[in-house]
């Protein structure tokens, strides 16, 4: 159980994270704007310009506004650190179906809303066991458990950069939720925790819509102290994903 330092510490730490969140997100929109007027700006010609030169981008023009991308993407952990979590020795892993849709687009950068539906995750934990020893005692074990659950997080934002290109940068965050079959990360928690990442990386279009995405995520899952034991997870991630703009 975390004492009342930690759990101070840990509470200024994530409100942290939250205005870092909308700080640079504010940024981006702010970038993306910039964009748009430049682009707007470059689009109007009088009647003595309609034979000028067509722009050098590429046949597809790019991510466009009203896009629908549907696709897959998994991810494993690879660290679990203990900025924001208390439990250095998870380990985590989800599989994930995405919807997004594209609501803006610059002349550089597309903005998508995204939502996953996760229905596969597993967060395995170190846990202590009370084995009997025989005549009235005994021992306290260490062993590691899986702990399986699902979840869903309708909270996406995702900005694509240089969208007219084939390979683009991207960078995302998502909010949801995790409901595991057992209390994690520590028996006496919550099996209902809350999740949020921070994510980028290169998502590579081809002129068929098709996508591969491989990128890091930073993810923390909390019951957010509904509980009286909230230790939470932290974890870094490798994950890849296929899907499909239509």
């Amino acid at each position: 159980m975390r004492n009342q330092p930690d759990t101070a510490r840990a509470l200024c730490l994530l409100s942290a994270a939250k205005t870092i969140l909308f700080a640079v997100f504010a940024c981006l929109l702010l970038i993306f704007a910039a964009g748009t007027g430049q682009a707007q700006a470059d689009g109007t010609v009088g009647p003595a310009d309609t034979t000028a030169t067509a722009p050098s981008t590429p046949a597809t023009g790019g991510i466009q506004k009203r896009w629908n991308e549907v696709g897959a993407w998994g991810g494993i952990s690879f660290n679990a650190p203990t900025l924001i979590g208390k439990t250095p020795s998870a380990r985590f892993g989800s599989l994930a179906i995405r919807y997004g849709r594209v609501l803006l687009a610059g002349k550089d950068i597309a903005f998508e809303w995204t939502v996953d539906a996760v229905p596969v995750a597993v967060l395995s934990v170190e846990r202590f066991t009370v084995v009997p020893a025989g005549a009235g005692g005994f021992t306290v074990q260490e062993r590691r458990e899986n702990v399986y659950g699902a979840g869903f997080s309708p909270i996406g934002l995702k900005f694509n950069f240089r969208r007219q290109h084939k390979v683009q940068p991207f960078a995302s965050t998502t909010g949801g939720f995790l409901y595991f079959h057992e209390d994690v990360p520590v028996p006496g928690a919550t099996r209902f925790n809350f999740t949020f990442d921070f994510s980028g990386g290169v998502q590579i279009v081809n002129s068929s819509r098709r996508a591969f995405s491989v990128g890091y995520k930073y993810q923390h899952i909390s019951n957010g102290n509904r509980s009286s034991i909230n230790p939470g997870v932290d974890v870094q991630m490798i994950y890849a994903g296929f899907s499909v703009f239509q």
